[in-house]
């Protein structure tokens, strides 16, 4: 009779029954993903069926105790992990004001758009619960405009916005819906693009040498008149967007991290340069190139870090309920 050894099996089915036992499904950090367990559950089960079988095989062994192995790496990976409140840099609530909610001072200024725009002014407007006054709509260049600072220029980054896009008013190309910038395309730039798809521009530093990237989300489409939780990530050689906390899309070829921008330069949500930068002439500032935000926003958010996905998942959820 070939003795089979088990251990590495036996191991395993431990470690996922610990697991399965001692952690608890949710959205709160050192929560595991919600729907998670149920799959944990099938590997564990058939791995212990395994264990139990002195008929099983070495290759079925070795089999059953990779596939619990990756199984338990899953779970894992679905960890709701704390986001330190240090890489929180902005946290822009637009409850009838464009203050800082972070604790980091970054607070905005509600600012007129460009005369080319039409001049537009913030104006308050209920947000996705219909509570009256909880969000801002934005048109004709309204913004909120931020004064620099080098935390909001940082190696990698995670933008996280609630967003209703609407085409009452729209007058430029339909290209240029900005949601979030840094000196449009030559810095870092949070759009729609035409097919209404989540779109990122970042200007980094690749060795020797700059590269501009133009991304976007390839899937989601955001229809008009419905609020979305939009997010992307940036670190070198990854960005990601993300959907109502789901990922929709994985870009892998995109090694470097941001340039530097001037100080001269503030970060605006809702626009793509500040409103007094832009030039009527042509180059970098040309005002017929840019591109304002047309609907409404809510509870931007700004880290020096590129989130997780269970990260961005979790405030989805959070956000997602009074």
């Amino acid at each position: 009779m070939v003795i089979v050894d088990k251990t590495c099996l036996t191991d395993n089915i431990a470690i996922a029954q610990d697991l399965y036992d001692g952690t608890v499904e949710g959205t709160k950090p050192g929560q595991y993903v919600i729907g998670s367990k149920a799959d944990l559950k099938v590997y564990l089960d058939a791995a212990i069926a395994v264990e139990a079988n002195a008929s099983a095989s070495e290759t079925d062994v070795i089999n059953s105790c990779a596939q619990l192995e990756a199984a338990i790496a899953t779970y894992n990976a679905g960890l709701n992990e704390e986001i330190a409140a240090a890489n929180l840099i902005g946290f822009w609530k637009m409850n009838g004001n464009a203050n800082d909610s972070s604790g980091k001072g970054n607070n905005g200024i509600a600012t007129i758009g460009h005369g080319f725009y039409g001049a537009g002014a913030l104006a308050a407007t209920t947000d996705r619960f219909g509570r009256t006054g909880m969000a801002y709509h934005f048109d004709h260049g309204s913004n909120i405009e931020v004064p620099y600072t080098s935390a909001l220029n940082p190696q990698e980054m995670t933008i996280s916005i609630w967003c209703k896009k609407d085409t009452a008013g729209r007058v430029l190309n339909a290209d240029t819906y900005t949601l979030t910038s840094l000196n449009r395309w030559n810095g870092y730039k949070f759009q729609l693009q035409s097919a209404n798809k989540l779109f990122y521009t970042v200007h980094a530093i690749n060795g020797p040498d700059t590269v501009y990237y133009d991304r976007d989300d390839e899937v989601a489409v955001l229809d008009n008149g419905v609020w979305y939780h939009s997010v992307v990530t940036f670190k070198s050689g990854e960005m990601n967007f993300y959907v109502n906390g789901d990922l929709v899309k994985s870009w892998t070829n995109v090694p470097g991290t941001p340039i530097a921008v001037p100080p001269t330069i503030n970060f605006v949500i809702g626009q793509d340069l500040p409103t007094s930068q832009y030039l009527t002439v042509d180059g970098d500032f040309q005002v017929a190139w840019g591109g304002f935000w047309t609907g409404d926003l809510d509870d931007a958010m700004f880290y020096n870090v590129a989130l997780t996905a269970p990260q961005v998942a979790s405030i989805y959820a959070n956000q997602n309920t009074l």
